[in-house]
């Protein structure tokens, strides 16, 4: 990123260590789980499919070899034992296993993601960077700011981190009790959020 002529540079924040805490449980669990819920719907079809072949080839068995009581009774002893769902107990040891090593994954790729992230203050605009399988360089002028807010959840409380979001005209920000709305920048996992958010209010209303 190169600054304009006459541009200087204020701030060069990356997001603390404790920014992946809460990636964990609001990134990595939500897609690790949302991962073995698809698996699992397949192999539930797959399962439902095969079980399907299974009687349509009994019932010819049965039409051939005409023992109906027989093979009834033997129906209905196995249709309490294969369901489509009986997989889902078959396979969960290999669904916990998925979900660790796609954990593991997930939290791998956001631990470089995390790196890749800067928050920078210039005297002109703020501006956010970051991204591997795509770069993202996002930036705002002062003077269409109309809002900056500062905001924690519990988790980030607990671990001590701010957030800070710019908003624009086209993301005007929301009040309790209405639909949150997107700010135009993030800046996430902030130990010092008081300089960042002070820094563009300091510009902010230099330009309004």
């Amino acid at each position: 990123m190169r600054l304009d002529n006459g541009e200087t540079l204020e701030l060069d924040i990356k997001p603390n260590e404790k920014l992946l805490v809460v990636w964990f449980f609001t990134k990595t669990l939500t897609y690790s789980i949302a991962t073995m819920f698809f698996v699992f719907m397949g192999l539930f079809f797959i399962n439902t499919i095969n079980l399907t072949s299974e009687d349509k080839v009994e019932n010819k068995t049965e039409i051939v070899q005409k023992e109906k009581s027989t093979e009834i009774a033997e129906d209905a002893s196995k249709k309490e034992i294969d369901h489509p769902f009986s997989i889902m107990v078959d396979y969960w040891p290999w669904a916990l296993a998925l979900v660790v090593l796609v954990s593991i994954l997930i939290q791998i790729y956001l631990i470089y993601l995390r790196k890749t992230y800067r928050y920078i203050i210039t005297n002109r605009r703020c501006i956010f960077v970051g991204g591997i399988l795509k770069r993202i360089e996002r930036t705002v002028p002062y003077k269409k700011i109309t809002d900056i807010q500062r905001s924690q959840n519990i988790l980030e409380r607990i671990l001590g981190i701010w957030n800070v979001q710019v908003f624009t005209p086209g993301t005007a920000s929301m009040q309790i009790g209405q639909a949150k709305a997107k700010a135009e920048l993030n800046f996430d996992g902030l130990l010092n959020s008081e300089d960042v958010y002070e820094a563009i209010n300091k510009h902010a209303q230099l330009n309004e």
